[in-house]
């Protein structure tokens, strides 16, 4: 999908280097960084070296990572009322 917007970008950002399950490209490579200065979107890539004006970017993503177990259908979190019961 593409996105010119800051804070979507900086998530799927992280997702990048901390999790690995999405990719953020534009058409000069792999994006590391972005931020908005006077009004409009640069974009930082590995090995660039310095900050180049882009329109968008592109979030790739690779994988989708399971529910984590308390969201998944069916199962509930103990609710005050359980945990005074006990």
């Amino acid at each position: 999908m593409q996105s010119s917007n800051v804070k979507e970008i900086k998530a799927a950002l992280y997702n990048q280097a901390i999790v690995g399950a999405t990719q953020v490209r534009c058409p000069m490579g792999l994006v590391v960084a972005v931020r908005k200065r006077k009004g409009q979107l640069h974009a930082l890539g590995r090995g660039w070296g310095r900050w180049y004006p882009v329109s968008h970017v592109t979030i790739e993503i690779l994988f989708a990572l399971p529910d984590p177990p308390h969201l998944r259908e069916g199962s509930s979190l103990p609710t005050e009322e359980a945990k005074k019961a006990r």
